[in-house]
């Protein structure tokens, strides 16, 4: 089977989120399975420069968005067997940040037309056309309607069949709908007939779960949980009428990366039969961290988006609670600035824990 990955993000090139971690590690797990899997994303200014430097372009051409013709490089990386692509063009992907390259911009519509464009161009310069492209989230949500709309002629393109993987509901990719001309260059019947609008907008994760063939997210709980309205984010009714083509699949763990025996960036080593040495690492977190050394003191971790659907919002109103419990919160992430505030209020408060 021959699978196109699509992504926003992927370690260790960017990562924001859990995208990130899939993106690197599903492909990986399918290649030894024997899928012919490559991922495909945008060169963001941000990706290290070893990586960079391993780059070599293998096409240059151009890409139009609406009445713009726009420069697109594509250069092609090899990594644990896997091949990655990179859409480089820096009017689009040159962002300072060291997350707001992923979303944030006011372009953000067109930035992600031009890269969903560039991403089905490409195909016909590596001469690969697979039977599966696998879309996520919504920066790739227009790619199924583009496929339909402007591919379907194409005898290279016309098997292809599409999965749309949806990893946060939250995040919908919603713009104006003056960008249907100006920017998208599809009839405006996909509109008027509310496949791809949301609120008198346009919606790019609305697109993606109409128009692709099957609809994927990151557990079957979640799966049941988006077709709610506590969780739909206003999205459960189109959901649930399209829950014939959706499943649940729980996102699995790479164990080559997440392995405590072979970790080079922990201090101490250790396995199921030495578990007692995990407790070294926690010892020197402490020092680092510069709390108080003590193996007997609970120390609670959380690695996240500060936002409330993360559960900060519970996480804040308890906090008075749970400073007065003998305890260390270590907390690495960064987000809404409530949350940001909140956390450095009660670190200046309480440096202890």
């Amino acid at each position: 089977m021959r699978v196109l990955f699509v992504t926003a993000e992927c370690w260790p090139f960017v990562k924001t989120g859990g995208l990130g971690d899939v993106s690197y590690a599903l492909p990986k797990a399918l290649k030894r399975e024997g899928v012919d899997i490559r991922v495909i994303m945008p060169k963001y200014v941000n990706i290290p420069k070893y990586l960079k430097d391993q780059m070599k372009t293998v096409a240059v051409f151009n890409v139009n968005v609406a009445w713009r013709n726009q420069y697109c490089g594509l250069m092609e990386l090899e990594l644990d067997g896997v091949k990655f692509y990179f859409i480089d063009n820096e009017f689009y992907f040159k962002r300072d940040g060291e997350y707001a390259y992923l979303y944030g911009y006011d372009d953000d519509v067109e930035r992600f037309t031009f890269f969903s464009n560039a991403v089905l161009e490409s195909l016909k310069r590596i001469d690969f056309f697979p039977d599966v492209i696998n879309l996520n989230d919504w920066h790739t949500g227009m790619i199924p309607l583009f496929l339909k709309e402007n591919y379907s002629q194409d005898e290279r393109y016309s098997e292809i069949k599409t999965i749309y993987t949806i990893h946060n509901l939250q995040y919908q990719g919603v713009f104006s709908n003056k960008n249907i001309e100006d920017v998208l260059s599809i009839p405006r019947h996909y509109l008027d007939d509310g496949h791809i609008e949301y609120y008198g907008g346009i919606n790019f994760m609305k697109s993606g779960i109409v128009y692709s063939d099957k609809v994927s997210t990151v557990s079957p709980t979640y799966a049941n949980e988006i077709q709610t309205k506590f969780y739909g984010e206003s999205l459960d009714g189109l959901i649930k009428s399209n829950s014939h083509k959706l499943k649940g699949i729980v996102n699995g763990i790479d164990y080559e990366i997440n392995n405590p025996e072979t970790d080079k960036n922990i201090v101490c080593n250790y396995n199921i039969n030495s578990i007692g040495d995990k407790v070294k690492n926690k010892l020197e977190l402490q020092k680092i961290l510069g709390l108080e050394v003590n193996p007997d003191i609970p120390m609670i971790g959380i690695v996240s988006r500060l936002v409330s659907q993360k559960g900060l919002d519970l996480i804040s109103y308890m906090m008075p609670e749970i400073v007065g419990e003998n305890l260390q919160l270590v907390v690495l992430g960064t987000g809404e600035e409530q949350y940001q505030s909140m956390l450095n209020y009660y670190l200046g408060k309480y440096p202890n824990k």
